[in-house]
């Protein structure tokens, strides 16, 4: 039989173990950023955008339980990184409009040598997020491209609306584009499955948090992607597609196994075995 002090003893332990877990997926792991230096392959890259760098940021959700410090600080390992281009790939508040101007205005520090551009998510307005957005000097990019230039050479940067929210228009999206390298931003990972016949060279999409909360040795008990695309590096025919696992949270206020995430990008024309990164200059 086991006595009652091992009873007892063992009661406590569990307890004090569940509120352990509890803190720690509370309030350490959502404020844990991790920054992935992620080198991108694109056959026929031009010369002149060999090594160009992109940071992603996602999901942010600013609300109560994502404040404006925290997204002053992701703001700021953005640019200690010195990207060239910075995305923003949807869901800048959660719940309530009252969080767009300010959100804005952390975002609005974002520094990059080539531009800020964004899309949409499906817990935007789009009217007054993309109004607030473009105000503070990020590109909002709704069924739409830009070229971005490098001396006589370039590529495209597009974006697409939401998929659940909105409406995807890839014909109107890429309408004047020719075979040159072709960037897509799309908050829903899932965008991939029409994207495929499109040209589209590498794709960024955020929106499944990486499932949020993972249990070890099963995964995300809820993926919101219908195709299975949680985090990280896929491929589908000539495109490939990074799903990033955001900086905020929805639903409940916590984070396990699911890391808030910056990426760095790094252009390549060829296969690099080292994705270990330099320290660039701004």
């Amino acid at each position: 039989m086991i006595s009652r002090r091992t009873f007892v003893l063992g009661t406590l332990g569990y307890g004090f173990g569940f509120v352990t877990l509890g803190g720690y997926s509370r309030w350490l792991e959502p404020r844990w950023v991790e920054t992935n230096h992620v080198p991108i392959k694109i056959h026929a890259l031009p010369k002149q955008f060999e090594g160009m760098t992109i940071a992603q940021l996602s999901d942010i959700h600013h609300c109560k339980y994502v404040p404006r410090d925290f997204i002053r600080r992701c703001v700021q390992k953005a640019n200690a990184l010195c990207p060239d281009v910075i995305v923003l790939t949807g869901d800048y508040v959660y719940r309530s409009r009252a969080f767009i101007a300010s959100v804005a205005e952390e975002l609005s520090a974002l520094r990059a040598k080539e531009g800020v551009f964004a899309v949409l998510g499906n817990h935007d307005d789009k009217d007054q997020t993309f109004h607030a957005l473009s105000k503070a000097g990020i590109r909002v990019l709704i069924n739409e491209h830009v070229p971005l230039y490098r001396k006589n050479d370039y590529l495209f940067i597009a974006g697409v609306d939401d998929l659940w929210r909105g409406r995807v228009d890839f014909r109107r999206t890429l309408k004047g584009t020719d075979d040159k390298p072709k960037l897509l931003l799309a908050h829903n990972p899932d965008t991939i499955e029409m994207a495929e016949a499109r040209e589209i060279h590498f794709m960024m999409a955020g929106h499944t948090h990486g499932g949020q909360i993972s249990v070890p040795l099963y995964g995300p008990p809820v993926v919101y992607s219908r195709f299975g695309y949680i985090a990280g590096l896929f491929h589908k025919g000539n495109t490939t597609m990074y799903v990033n696992k955001g900086i905020g949270i929805s639903g409940l206020p916590v984070r396990f196994l699911a890391r808030p995430e910056i990426t760095l990008f790094t252009l390549r024309s060829e296969e690099v075995k080292d994705a270990q990164h330099q320290k660039r200059q701004c």
